[in-house]
């Protein structure tokens, strides 16, 4: 099977899976494609992806979209990328997943502690992207920081908006990689379609899905990515102080 037929069916899957609980689909994805894709063109291709499948699901919820809160989470957005950007490579990666995925957990499961319902947009636009500009994993933490009172039609659209804001932003920030992503103009065409097709059936079915359902769904998938990026966290660690307790036996 191409390369082409696996990423546009991991597409439709993930964005499926995004539009119905309004994350989970972007983590799944770059698993999958880290078996398929070469570092190099990883990362930009994935955030290209996650771009325009947030562009779908913005089309597709657009009448749902809590504009109020956006806009204010815009401006921060902007100055929460231009402070971060210039540090963004010296923050060591492994701590950072480690803390955002307690962060979530809290977040998820004691968000009285975190007080996030008094967090004004801006605030979490500036300190959520900031965050995301380091860390890369921006869905869970977003999720985890708008009220808990919306409605789950409000949830998933004004979470797509504030993604399709996040990953625009971050495309820019990083456009110094240097990577030609329209050499590969027929996986991104691939992707922006399965992506469409995706979000329409992900719509559906989260029109379908009761609001309580959609509650403890959306808990229960927050744990589990944010356990999944607890994990990978310690594990980056420990790979690196291996490496360094290597480095110093051949000194």
């Amino acid at each position: 099977m191409s390369l082409l037929i696996l990423l546009s069916l991991a597409a439709f899957f993930t964005s499926s899976v995004t539009a119905t609980l309004g994350i989970g689909g972007g983590v799944i994805l770059l698993a999958i494609m880290a078996q398929l894709l070469p570092p190099s063109v990883l990362i930009p291709l994935h955030g290209a992806a996650q771009f325009l499948s947030n562009i779908n699901r913005v089309w597709v919820q657009h009448r749902h979209i809590n504009w109020a809160y956006i806009k204010p989470f815009t401006v921060g957005a902007i100055l929460g990328t231009g402070v971060v950007t210039p540090v963004a490579l010296w923050v060591p990666q492994g701590w950072g997943m480690v803390v955002l995925g307690i962060f979530i957990l809290v977040a998820t499961w004691r968000a009285q502690w975190l007080k996030l319902q008094a967090w004004h947009p801006a605030a979490s636009g500036g300190i959520t992207t900031g965050l995301s500009m380091v860390l890369g994993a921006t869905g869970p933490l977003v999720m985890s920081v708008l009220p808990k009172q919306w409605q789950r039609m409000t949830v998933v659209g004004t979470h797509g908006m504030a993604m399709t804001i996040q990953h625009g932003l971050k495309l820019i920030a990083f456009s110094s990689l240097n990577v030609e992503l329209w050499n590969h103009w027929d996986l991104l065409l691939g992707l922006t379609l399965a992506t469409l097709a995706g979000n329409r059936v992900g719509a559906r079915l989260l029109g379908h899905l009761p609001e309580r359902h959609f509650k403890t769904a959306l808990d229960w998938t927050l744990t589990l990515l944010a356990l999944r990026l607890v994990w990978q966290g310690l594990a980056l660690l420990d790979l690196q102080a291996l490496d360094f307790h290597v480095g110093l036996e051949h000194q």
